[in-house]
C-alpha cells in the first residue's frame, strides 16, 4: 500500500490483511485522526485507519530491527501480537475522538478493549490464531505487564503510536516542527533483558524527536481554535443528552440514541457511530425545536466558533459574573461559558522514562543525560471560551461589562 508518510505499508501475513478489513477497522475511515482540527488547519482531514496503518507499519520496521539486532521477537505468536496491537490500538475511538469520550464519560481506550473482544468479526478474525489471542491483545492495550517489550513499544514515550501520528500529523497540518528522523530512532532501539532501550549514543536523535512532541503540543494539538471547536461539539452533544433526559422532542439518529442514553454501552451501536453520523446530525440540530441546540449547531457548521482567551484562571467571583453577563445577553452560561486547562507535556520520569544504555551496558535515565530535556517540564494554560458576540463593541454596556472580566487579571 502507497502512504504519504512511510512511502510503503508491507502486509506479508493474511491476519495482519484480515484486521484491516474487518468493518470495525474499516469504519476507521470515517473517523478524523485529529477531531475537530480541520476547522483549524484545513488540511487536518487524514483519518484514524491511516494512522492505524501508519503505527503498523512503524512497528514492522521496529521489529525487523529488533529481530536483526537482538534476535527479538523469536516467536511468531509475539510478532503478530505486537503488529495486531498497533493496528488496533485506535478502534475504540469515536467521532471527533476526545471530545466526545468526554460527553460520554468512557475513554476511547476502553471502547478499544470491547470492540476486541465483543465485535463479532473482529473477534472472529482473532480467534483464528488462538482462543487466547484476543484476550492477550487486551492484556497488551491495558499495560498488564506480561508482555513488557510489546507494551513499550505500543505506549510510552518513545512508541509507534507517536512515531506515527507526529510525522503524519505535521504533513497534514503543513508545519514542521513536527518532524523527527525516524528511521534514525528506530536504530536507536535496543533490547536488554526483555526491555527496550535506547542506545546513548543516540541522544540527540531522542531529543529532536520530543522537541517536536512539544512544539506539536503547543502549535497544533492544543491550539485555542481547535479547543474552541472540541467545546462546541461538547456542548452540542450535552445539550441534546439533557433533551433527552427531560424527554424533550429531538431527532437523534439511532445509533447516537443508542449510545448517549443514560445505560449507553451497546458496542454495536457505538462500532455504527462516525463523524457522517454526527455532521447529518448536526444539520438536523441546527432546524431543531430547540434554540440552544439549533444556535450551537449552527455555529458549528457555519465555523462561528467560541472565542478563546488566555488568562490565569479567573475566581469564582469572576465566574459566577460572567456567567450572569451571558444570561442577560441571552446566552444560557451553561453551554455559551466555559473555561478548560490545556496541559502541555513535558518529559515524564516517574514511571515512564526513556532509558539510555550505553555499549558497556550503563543505564541512565534520558533527563540525566540531557539538559535539553530536562527543561521539558509540564505546564499548564487556563482558557475562557465563549461567544465572540459577548465580547464586541457592537454588545454595548454589556460586552463592556464582559470583556472587564475576561481580560482583567488576579
Amino acid at each position: 500500500m502507497k502512504d504519504p508518510v512511510h512511502d510503503e505499508i508491507l502486509f506479508d501475513d493474511s491476519l495482519l490483511w484480515d484486521l484491516v478489513n474487518v468493518p470495525a477497522v474499516q469504519r476507521l475511515r470515517r473517523i478524523r485522526q485529529l477531531g475537530t482540527s480541520y476547522l483549524t488547519f484545513h488540511g487536518a482531514e487524514h483519518t484514524r485507519f491511516a494512522h492505524s496503518l501508519g503505527a503498523y507499519e512503524t512497528m514492522r520496521r521496529v521489529l525487523y530491527h529488533l529481530q536483526r539486532e537482538c534476535g527479538w521477537p523469536k516467536d511468531r505468536r509475539d510478532e503478530r501480537l505486537a503488529l495486531s496491537a498497533a493496528l488496533l490500538h485506535d478502534v475504540g475511538h469515536g467521532p471527533f475522538s476526545h471530545t466526545f469520550e468526554s460527553v460520554l464519560g468512557i475513554h476511547h481506550e476502553e471502547w478499544t478493549y470491547r470492540i476486541i473482544l465483543e465485535d463479532y468479526e473482529l473477534r472472529k478474525t482473532l480467534d483464528g490464531v488462538d482462543s487466547d489471542f484476543a484476550l492477550d491483545l487486551v492484556s497488551i492495550l491495558r499495560k498488564e505487564g506480561r508482555f513488557p517489550a510489546i507494551e513499550a513499544l505500543i505506549s510510552s514515550q518513545l512508541d509507534v503510536d507517536r512515531m506515527d501520528y507526529m510525522l503524519r500529523d505535521a504533513q497534514a497540518t503543513g508545519v514542521s516542527y513536527g518532524r523527527f528522523e525516524l528511521a534514525r530512532l528506530i536504530r536507536s532501539l535496543t533490547m536488554t533483558d526483555g526491555r527496550i532501550y535506547v542506545k546513548s549514543s543516540s541522544l540527540h536523535t531522542v531529543e529532536q524527536y520530543l522537541l517536536a512532541r512539544y512544539f506539536m503540543y503547543v502549535q497544533v494539538y492544543l491550539h485555542p481554535v481547535t479547543v474552541g471547536s472540541d467545546v462546541l461539539v461538547e456542548k452540542i452533544l450535552t445539550r441534546v443528552r439533557d433533551l433527552m433526559s427531560e424527554e424533550s422532542r429531538v431527532e437523534v439518529p439511532d445509533a447516537l440514541a443508542r449510545v448517549l442514553a443514560p445505560a449507553g454501552t451497546d458496542v454495536a451501536a457505538y462500532v455504527r457511530l462516525d463523524e457522517a453520523v454526527l455532521v447529518y446530525a448536526f444539520h438536523l440540530w441546527s432546524e431543531a425545536d430547540d434554540a440552544i441546540l439549533r444556535d450551537l449547531s449552527a455555529r458549528f457548521l457555519h465555523r462561528k466558533l467560541f472565542a478563546p482567551v488566555v488568562r490565569e484562571d479567573p475566581s469564582q467571583i469572576d465566574l459566577a459574573a460572567l456567567r450572569t453577563t451571558a444570561k442577560a445577553m441571552g446566552f444560557h452560561p451553561d453551554y455559551y461559558v466555559s473555561q478548560r486547562q490545556c496541559i502541555i507535556p513535558g518529559y515524564d520520569v516517574l514511571g515512564q522514562g526513556i532509558t539510555l544504555i550505553g555499549a558497556n551496558g550503563d543505564m541512565v535515565d534520558l533527563s540525566q543525560a540531557s539538559k535539553l530535556i530536562r527543561t521539558l517540564v509540564p505546564s499548564r494554560e487556563n482558557r475562557l471560551f465563549l461567544p465572540k458576540e459577548m465580547l464586541e463593541e457592537s454588545a454595548g454596556s454589556l460586552g463592556r461589562r464582559a470583556r472587564s472580566i475576561v481580560y482583567s487579571r488576579p
